[in-house]
């Protein structure tokens, strides 16, 4: 008796291979696509960025106009439209009475920036300059003789 695992191959053992290949290969692309780095459509974006405890210096270093760019990358975030600072506060523990209170820092402050940028659309996300852009996401960012971290606050698509 012949082993039957050592028989010739076909053409029909190719065809009915071929096609379990094929199968195979259509189920993942329908299944594991990844439609959220399809761009569906571009447009303007304005966002707030909060930059917490920081010097006068540096709010005085702001300017409307001025470009600001992802500090990690190099890529450009967009343009700052307006500025708007507050005294800075902090959450204490209260360790006497129990809790916590809100107190204010000195000479410290928080500042918000609002950006304008060309955007990426994609289902998923905005993207400006190669990088997502959330509310909640963290930046290091630079501009004309500053640097810091923050996080985006709000966000709205102009037109939308």
């Amino acid at each position: 008796m012949k082993n039957m695992a050592f028989r010739k191959i076909n053409i029909i053992d190719i065809i009915i291979i071929l096609m379990v290949v094929l199968i195979a290969v259509s189920g993942y692309m329908f299944f594991f696509r990844d439609s959220s780095k399809q761009v569906l459509d571009t447009g303007k974006v304005v966002y707030d960025f909060e930059i917490t405890n920081v010097s006068k210096d540096f709010v005085d270093a702001i300017n409307p106009g001025d470009p600001i760019r992802d500090s990690t990358r190099g890529n450009e975030l967009g343009t700052i439209v307006s500025k708007s600072s507050r005294g800075a506060t902090m959450l204490n523990e209260d360790l006497i009475n129990g809790g916590y209170v809100i107190a204010d820092v000195p000479d410290a402050y928080d500042v918000v920036i609002t950006i304008e940028a060309d955007a990426n659309i994609t289902p998923a996300n905005i993207i400006i300059g190669g990088a997502r852009v959330k509310v909640g996401k963290k930046f290091f960012i630079k501009g004309k003789g500053y640097a810091n971290q923050g996080f985006v606050t709000k966000m709205t698509l102009i037109g939308q």
